[in-house]
């Protein structure tokens, strides 16, 4: 691992574990409950879950609107964080269905398996590991869902080909990430130039690409039926918003 991707990652790790530890604390982001509402999340998940895991909710968007989860699904979230989405997930596949949560951060890991515990869901498992290489094996899950995670990895390339290598024939991919809006924004698929940028990197901004350029990542994983669903409320700086994606594997 470079220097500057060694230095990103530890800023990143940073971040999240003060969030873990304080989420009232002011990051600048929507987060809370009133955050998941304003994205739509669902009356009765609200009701099911505990108030208590719903103020981290810093969601760029819901991916649960992407696409049906049925019964006995096997859904994977990558960069899970608090683990809000992990419950929701595990609400709608039901006890046949199973649901596994990856996440950079330590203290992220631990409040999500925390978090699975107090909401009463017992077929949540986390794991802690980057998410451009999965300690999953192949054709695992049939949905991988994330939320706001892929724009703090800088090889954006080998997430999508990882995703794609865990998801069964005929799975898909629903999630909700941050995009550049800004003309004149330098859109890399690798990080280069970081160490002036590190703040950023973690706060959602600069490893921030346009959609089309995600698209094009997607496409190039293997990737079919790649679309820009929507925008979201979402903001992290004045050149990027929220927008949410489906893929399908083949």
């Amino acid at each position: 691992m470079t220097d500057a991707k060694c230095s990103t990652r530890n800023s990143i790790i940073e971040l999240y574990s003060q969030l873990a530890s304080n989420p009232e604390m002011n990051f600048g982001w929507d987060k809370g409950l009133s955050n998941a509402i304003s994205h739509g999340y669902h009356k009765e998940w609200i009701e099911v879950i505990p108030e208590s895991i719903w103020q981290y909710c810093a969601a760029v968007g819901n991916p649960f609107h992407l696409g049906k989860f049925n019964p006995g699904d096997s859904v994977l979230d990558i960069g899970c964080g608090a683990g809000i989405d992990l419950c929701v997930a595990s609400i709608l596949v039901g006890k046949a269905g199973r649901v596994t949560g990856v996440d950079l951060t330590p203290a992220m890991v631990e409040l999500a398996r925390h978090n699975a515990q107090q909401a009463g869901l017992d077929n949540i498992t986390v794991f802690q590991g980057s998410i451009d290489l999965l300690p999953f094996d192949d054709s695992a899950f049939n949905i991988v869902i994330s939320n706001g995670a892929i724009n703090l990895c800088s090889h954006k390339d080998n997430v999508f080909q990882e995703i794609f290598r865990v998801l069964t024939p005929g799975g898909h991919l629903y999630f909700a990430d941050m995009i550049n809006i800004k003309d004149d924004y330098r859109s890399n698929c690798r990080l280069q130039d970081a160490g002036s940028h590190e703040e950023s990197w973690a706060d959602c901004v600069a490893g921030t690409l346009k959609a089309e350029a995600l698209i094009t990542l997607m496409i190039a994983a293997g990737f079919t039926q790649v679309k820009q669903v929507s925008l979201t409320h979402y903001k992290t700086s004045e050149s990027t918003v929220g927008a949410t994606f489906s893929a399908y594997k083949i």
